[in-house]
């Protein structure tokens, strides 16, 4: 598997848990709201790993992270657009979060379907 399927997941992974972490720091939400973020970079990164490993289970493993990752932020994003109006639970303001949601959201759909394509190329 070339650097360029599992690099971006394990960069985007270990910055997920850092972002999460800094924006809920001392303001933790219900446990259910963060936990899915940690989940979902745990995901990346164990995809990651078993890409730079060369593991022929790192495609598929890429693929479900990258999916659940893009659904997680798909309903993050607009859960905050449907409370644009109302101010942020965090450490960061509504417009500036939601903003970075959508580019989020763009960057895993993006990366999701590459690694469809790679599951594609796997199987064939």
């Amino acid at each position: 598997m070339n650097r360029w399927s599992w690099v971006p997941a394990l960069a985007f992974g270990a910055f997920l848990a850092v972002a999460e972490f800094a924006r809920n720091w001392g303001n933790w939400q219900w446990w259910p709201f963060w936990l899915v973020d940690f989940v979902a970079a745990a995901l990346l990164v164990a995809g990651a790993v078993l890409a730079a490993r060369g593991d022929p289970r790192a495609t598929q493993v890429l693929a479900g992270a990258w999916g659940f990752t893009s659904a997680m932020f798909y309903m993050s994003f607009w859960s905050h657009v449907d409370q644009f109006n109302q101010p942020a639970v965090g450490n960061i303001s509504q417009t500036p979060l939601t903003i970075a949601i959508g580019v989020m959201w763009a960057i895993t759909v993006i990366a999701f379907a590459h690694a469809l394509i790679g599951t594609r190329r796997a199987v064939t």
